[in-house]
């Protein structure tokens, strides 16, 4: 069995499947009795599902997408022009 998704009806499915859990997640959470570890750790948990879910949009919207975040191209830096060996610091030629 592969998990890899390779089709949209996959995609969809999977998508479903996770509204489906966070649905059941948030059924009783307010009636749940947590400790300040364990509700720590849940929204520790949730926050980097939820980045996940981010990611996942911006690669759906590409770099063209209305409402991605711009990506960051780094500079491209020139070469230093050569020294020349009468700047060196100890005069060696």
């Amino acid at each position: 069995m592969s998990y890899r998704i390779t089709t949209y009806s996959a995609l969809q499915a999977n998508l479903s499947a996770a509204n489906t859990a966070v649905m059941l997640c948030r059924a009783n959470i307010g009636r749940m009795p947590l400790s300040d570890q364990e509700r720590d750790a849940t929204i520790d948990r949730i926050r980097k599902q939820i980045g996940e879910l981010e990611t996942l949009i911006l690669e759906l919207e590409g770099p063209g997408g209305k409402h991605a975040a711009p990506f960051i191209r780094t500079r491209v830096r020139k070469a230093p022009p050569p020294r020349r060996a009468s700047t060196l610091s100890d005069n060696r030629t």
